[in-house]
């Protein structure tokens, strides 16, 4: 008799766990409108499609994707499954490419210098 009532506490107590996390996360309408005309974006369709670009107008329905290699596309609150902001990293990858040239070359130099500063390059003991 006690596995019973007990039972039926954890299950109430998962399904209000679930209901008040579900209650918390905003749907997708509302995720949209809250970023600004023009953010980049990404979207993850429910047909398992990713999808990039600016965010366009937004209707009662859905909204507006602006891409730069494709026509603009209207697209469903219903079919997305999630969005979020896009951040492109090519300008922190360039900086980490030059570091690492800059520190290479730091390098060169300071072993060339090292080597030959004493008596330099060309003299014979």
């Amino acid at each position: 008799m006690d596995a019973y009532p007990k039972a039926s506490v954890n299950f109430l107590c998962v399904v209000l766990t679930l209901g008040i996390l579900k209650a918390d996360t905003p749907n997708v309408a509302t995720q949209v409108a809250a970023m600004p005309e023009g953010a980049k974006i990404e979207l993850r369709l429910k047909t398992k499609e990713t999808l990039r670009g600016a965010r366009g107008p937004v209707s009662d329905a859905g909204f507006t994707l602006v891409s730069t290699h494709a026509t603009d596309r209207q697209i469903a609150f219903d079919d997305v499954l999630s969005v979020k902001l896009y951040k492109s990293h090519t300008t922190r990858n360039v900086l980490i490419i030059v570091a690492i040239g800059v520190v290479v070359t730091v390098g060169i130099i300071a072993a060339v210098a090292l080597r030959c500063a004493p008596l330099g390059c060309n003299t014979k003991l």
